[in-house]
Parts: structure tokens; C-alpha cells; sequence
């Protein structure tokens, strides 16, 4: 067992590296981020910003958005787990090219079809095809790296599709208000130009990596950190979905004006933007595995304020505290995952189809408890809490697991 000294070693100490065996154009990883800016757009407005569609266009509650969320959640799951045999029969960018224009084709279809059960099945279709992008998009931002570029790149990256996710969710609400089917629309045009954008990307080498010799202590806290970080990941995504759906429904949500109602609900993805720069520009979080558990604690309460506490301002103060919360285990989820696989495909699958569980058991369990609980306004958001609770626990077992020594 090594020693919990390994926590204190600088980055400069912690790895011996080999070259990596070639350099990738900044101009490829530029057009990758790029599409990945566009890519959540699109996921944003059909992923989140639709339930306040749903509830203003046909006037869903918020059990009929958690069960849409949660049906999502199984959509998300099967296609981000089809990516990596996918990426094996079908190059990558060419495979990027047909999801894009498969989302082409159903934010279209959408905004022809405004009837909630066509609508269904387009969202589900969508969820699919959106899902299936994200481990093709994190898999090419890996290649010809080193672990402190690759720490680089996932910020990046990281900053990218939250930063435009947040500006897209805060923008939404004028879309539903002014233009209600613009939200198909604007989806549409965002995979457009994103397959337009592929066109000008040349192809990259599937394996251009550099070869990673960690110092002996750092590959316990690694493994660790992944560990923690994939059990809570779920958890972590039950909230933000079952949150999305939630949201529209809640009092302080409906006081304010509808133009504004997504900007209010969007604060958190904010602040956990701003955790990502904060966590771009350190690297303390790399062998500190156990902040991830104290990250979980802390979402669970701020999961608590934002939706139990009847202010604007404790709403918006919460927001901030969860936000930075989702930041640290995303980014350690991600971060981990990778360079303990080498950016492989199939672990970037893996890391997005927890996220696709997080998903069917937060709005699900959140449905259930408001069938069995009618009457109780706070039953769907216990049940979603009770899920964080578990994965805490989890943790918690799994981290005193490491303390012990080796027999």
C-alpha cells in the first residue's frame, strides 16, 4: 500500500515521460472544439431547455418531465455505449458526420411535429444519436498528448461545451417565450454547421499517444480518484436531470417572467464554468482523490437549498455551490478515465454512459415518488437526494477500503 505522502509530489515529480510520437495540429484540435461548442447547443436546447417547452407549450407537470428525462437517460445509455463498436466499423470523423446529420434530420422533424407523442420518440432518437457523439469527440482531443497536455485539453474542452451550454440554457427561455419551435431550429443549424466543420477537419492518426511511465505512488491515487469519481458521476447526473425537469415547476421558478425563468434555472451551470476554469489553471485535484467525497457531501446540500427553499436569492446562492460541486467530479470522472486508458474510446463511452444512468435513476426514482406520493411536493425531490445519498455512502466505503493494509 503507498504511502499518503504520494498526495503532497508535484505534477514535475509525479510523471517520466517519453515523447509523444507526434504532434496534432492546433488547428484540428481547434475545429474539434469547435464542433463540440456547436454539439452542445444542441444538447442543451433538446436536452434540457425542453422541458420548459414541454411544460409551456403542453403544460407538463413535473412528473411527465422526469419520466421524458428519464426515458432520455435510456436513450443516452444505449448510444453512448454504441459509440466504441461503432468507432471500429466507421472512422470516426465519418462517424461524426452521420450523427450530425441524423440530429439534422430530427431537430427538423421536431419542428414539424409539435405533438407530445411524436415529439417523444424524436427527443429519444435524438438523445441517442447526441449521446453516441460525446466519446468520439473526447477520444479525438486525446491524441499525440502528454498527462499535463491532456489535463490541458479535457479544460479546454470542458470549458467549451459547458460555457456554450450555459449561454444556450440562459438564451432559451426568450427562444420558448418568443419562438417556441426555434429550439428545434437553432438545433438544426447548429448540427448544420457542425457538419460543414467536419468537412474541413483531416483526418487524424487513431493512436498518437505519448507513453505514460506514472511514478509508482500516483497509480493508486489515480485508480482511486477514477473509482470515486464514477461512482458519484451517476449521482451527479440524477441531480442535473431530474433538476432540468424539475425546475420549471417549482413557485420561485414561476414568479419570475418566462424570459428570464431559464437564465434563473441556469445559474448553476454558471458557476460550475467558472470551477472549470478554476480547475484548468491547478492541478492540486490530481492527487487529492479524497476531495471528490467532500465535492459529493456538498452537492447533496446544495441540491437540498436550490429546491427546498423558497428564495430567489438562497436559489442563486445554492446554484453557485452546486455548480462548483459538478464541476470537480466531472472533471475528475473525465480527466481520470483517460489517462488511465489512454483516451481510449470505450472508457470516454463508459465515462458517458454512467452519465446516461445518472439520468434514468434521478428523474425516474423522482417520477415514482411523486405517483406513490401525489400530495407531496418535496417526495420527487427526496427520492433524487436519497440517490446522492447512497452513492456518498458508497463512496465512503470505497475510500476507507484503500486505507487498509495490504494482506
Amino acid at each position: 500500500m503507498p504511502t499518503w505522502s504520494a498526495l503532497e509530489l508535484p505534477l514535475s515529480d509525479v510523471f517520466a515521460l517519453k515523447p509523444a510520437i507526434r504532434l496534432v495540429p492546433r488547428r484540428f484540435l481547434a475545429r474539434i472544439f469547435t464542433l463540440e461548442g456547436l454539439a452542445s447547443v444542441g444538447g442543451n436546447l433538446l436536452m434540457y431547455g425542453i422541458f420548459f417547452y414541454m411544460h409551456k407549450r403542453f403544460g407538463w407537470g413535473a412528473r411527465k418531465n422526469l419520466l421524458l428525462s428519464s426515458a432520455e437517460g435510456m436513450a443516452y445509455v444505449i448510444g453512448a455505449l454504441a459509440a466504441n463498436p461503432l468507432s471500429h466499423r466507421i472512422d470516426r470523423q465519418k462517424l461524426l458526420r452521420l450523427l450530425e446529420i441524423g440530429m439534422v434530420i430530427v431537430a427538423l422533424a421536431a419542428a414539424c411535429f409539435a405533438i407530445p407523442q411524436v415529439l417523444v420518440i424524436l427527443l429519444l432518437g435524438y438523445t441517442m444519436l447526441s449521446a453516441a457523439q460525446w466519446p468520439l469527440m473526447e477520444s479525438l482531443i486525446s491524441v499525440g498528448t502528454t498527462p499535463a497536455e491532456l489535463s490541458r485539453r479535457i479544460s479546454i474542452y470542458n470549458l467549451v461545451w459547458s460555457g456554450t451550454g450555459a449561454m444556450t440554457v440562459a438564451a432559451c427561455g426568450v427562444l420558448i417565450a418568443r419562438f417556441p419551435q426555434g429550439i428545434f431550429l437553432a438545433t438544426a443549424a447548429a448540427h448544420l454547421a457542425g457538419c460543414a466543420l467536419l468537412l474541413r477537419i483531416h483526418p487524424q492518426p487513431d493512436r498518437a499517444h505519448a507513453q505514460l511511465l506514472p511514478h509508482p505512488e500516483l497509480i493508486p491515487l489515480r485508480k482511486l480518484a477514477k473509482r470515486l469519481s464514477r461512482i458519484v458521476l451517476p449521482a451527479t447526473f440524477a441531480v442535473i436531470y431530474a433538476l432540468g425537469a424539475i425546475m420549471p415547476t417549482l413557485p420561485v421558478i414561476q414568479s419570475a417572467h418566462p424570459e428570464v425563468r431559464t437564465l434563473l434555472a441556469g445559474v448553476w451551470m454558471i458557476a460550475r464554468w467558472l470551477c472549470f476554469v478554476f480547475l484548468g489553471a491547478t492541478s492540486w485535484w490530481h492527487t487529492r482523490p479524497r476531495a471528490l467525497l467532500a465535492a459529493a457531501v456538498i452537492l447533496l446540500a446544495a441540491f437540498l437549498g436550490v429546491t427546498l427553499i423558497p428564495s430567489v436569492l438562497a436559489m442563486i446562492l445554492w446554484q453557485l455551490v452546486l455548480g462548483a460541486a459538478m464541476g470537480l467530479i466531472y472533471s475528475a470522472s473525465l480527466y481520470f478515465g483517460m489517462v488511465l486508458s489512454d483516451g481510449s474510446t470505450a472508457q470516454n463511452a463508459y465515462h458517458e454512459a454512467l452519465i446516461g444512468v445518472g439520468c434514468i435513476l434521478g428523474p425516474g426514482c423522482g417520477a415514482l415518488a411523486s405517483q406513490i406520493r401525489p400530495a407531496d411536493p418535496h417526495a420527487s425531490i427526496l427520492a433524487v437526494a436519497a440517490i446522492l445519498w447512497i452513492s456518498i455512502m458508497a463512496a465512503c466505503v470505497v475510500s476507507l477500503q484503500s486505507h487498509r493494509p495490504a494482506t
